[in-house]
């Protein structure tokens, strides 16, 4: 089980800060890298939404209605405060099966739900960050900037444990997210697209959604980052 860092006090979120909710597909992965990040910010509040029924886009898509769209939801979106939703995904077989697009048109329609607000500026509201082929090639690019070779990666059944074994001792979640400035330039540098619209392979939109997370915390990520070495 990833065990979550104890180095600094988290800071209660202020009435005034904004959420950022992260529908997942990982129960441990995702959920502990992003974990890193709660608390960093009195402006944020950062809720992690693992999965409950399945982990492809349309389930995770269902989980975003119940818990965010309908009477019974547990949780409230304040787009004056510009809330954010994100479903970090893979491309994995979701793509082939054709689940990916229901999904990013399903956060388009939301998103121009709000757009007809005369009092709120309109904004994306509701986003899907997708990565090829997994989340751990995120994970890759905060200590690499040029992405695997496929030869590279096929020794190995998963990119999953290639990236294990290419970051010595495995990736640390307690403080190797600190290096979140190095991962969205090195990201951002080795991101092309396929024909379809989907990332190419080795490529990840994390940054994408990363960068908002930086933008509440960098203060504090670079202080860890001195204090870590």
């Amino acid at each position: 089980m990833i065990q979550r860092r104890k180095d600094y006090s988290k800071k209660a979120p202020s009435k005034e800060a904004s959420k950022i909710y992260i529908v997942c597909e990982g129960k441990e992965t995702e959920k502990g890298y992003f974990e890193f990040f709660e608390g960093l910010s009195s402006n944020l509040k950062l809720i992690i939404i693992p999965p409950e029924d399945g982990t492809d886009p349309l389930k995770l898509m269902a989980l975003a209605k119940k818990l965010l769209l309908s009477e019974t939801g547990r949780f409230t979106l304040d787009f004056r405060q510009h809330d954010q939703v994100w479903f970090a995904i893979d491309t994995d077989t979701w793509e082939k099966e054709g689940k990916i697009q229901p999904l990013r048109d399903f956060c388009a329609a939301q998103n121009a739900i709000i757009e007809k607000y005369d009092e709120i500026k309109p904004y994306n509201a509701w986003n899907v960050t997708q990565s090829n082929p997994a989340f751990e090639i995120w994970l890759y690019y905060h200590f690499y900037d040029a992405p695997p070779s496929v030869e590279d990666t096929e020794e190995y059944p998963s990119i999953k444990a290639y990236v294990h074994n290419k970051i010595e001792g495995g990736f640390n979640y307690q403080k190797d997210p600190v290096r979140i400035k190095d991962a969205i330039e090195n990201s951002e540098k080795n991101f092309t697209r396929q024909e379809n619209g989907n990332p190419s392979l080795f490529s990840t939109e994390q940054h994408i959604l990363c960068r908002e997370i930086l933008g509440f915390v960098s203060a504090e990520i670079s202080k860890l980052r001195n204090k870590m070495g």
